[in-house]
């Protein structure tokens, strides 16, 4: 059973484990263009009308807090450096 498990590590890592992390990136991405459209009247960016954004605000109301959080969190450049890959 733990020759399995150690089997299906290493094969998910030289796989998939790249496809992994973009996929989960990429998805982070668009929940935060969302968010923002839906909250971005709480930062003071009108994007939406209020219809629209009053429509999607139940299915975002409880990720409220961590947009705020992560909206506002100080950036350095050498983070966003970290994710530019020159090939």
């Amino acid at each position: 059973m733990k020759l399995k498990r150690i089997l299906h590590d290493l094969l998910f890592g030289a796989f998939l484990l790249d496809l992994y992390r973009e996929t989960a990136k990429a998805h982070k991405q668009l929940l935060t263009v969302t968010e923002f459209l839906v909250f971005g009247e709480f930062v003071g960016v009108p994007l939406l009308s209020t219809y629209y954004a009053l429509r999607l605000l139940p299915y975002f109301v409880d990720d409220l807090y961590e947009f705020k959080k992560e909206l506002m969190k100080e950036r350095d450049v050498f983070e966003e450096l970290s994710e530019v890959h020159v090939h």
